[in-house]
């Protein structure tokens, strides 16, 4: 798998930006993005990439048996964005 990078009008930007006067708050961005690339980018708190990679790195160390508990309690925060 790689990453596929998308061209987006500079038209469309600027009607995103030029409809929402008040601003643009994070969910309106993120299917914004979505209907723009077919659904193939979303946007995501670094917090969530962070906990995804501390999680793949700990089950890759540790083979989730060491850390246990701090695996289940970051799969349980990764799920509530998926």
């Amino acid at each position: 798998m790689f990453i596929k990078d998308s061209i987006i009008p500079k038209e469309e930007f600027m009607r995103l930006l030029f409809t929402k006067i008040d601003g643009v708050d994070t969910h309106e961005l993120s299917m914004w993005l979505k209907s723009q690339t077919n659904n193939q980018w979303v946007v995501v708190p670094k917090a969530f990439c962070d906990l995804s990679i501390n999680l793949i790195e700990l089950l890759k160390t540790h083979h989730f048996i060491v850390g246990e508990k701090e695996a289940l309690k970051n799969i349980k925060s990764i799920k509530k964005y998926l």
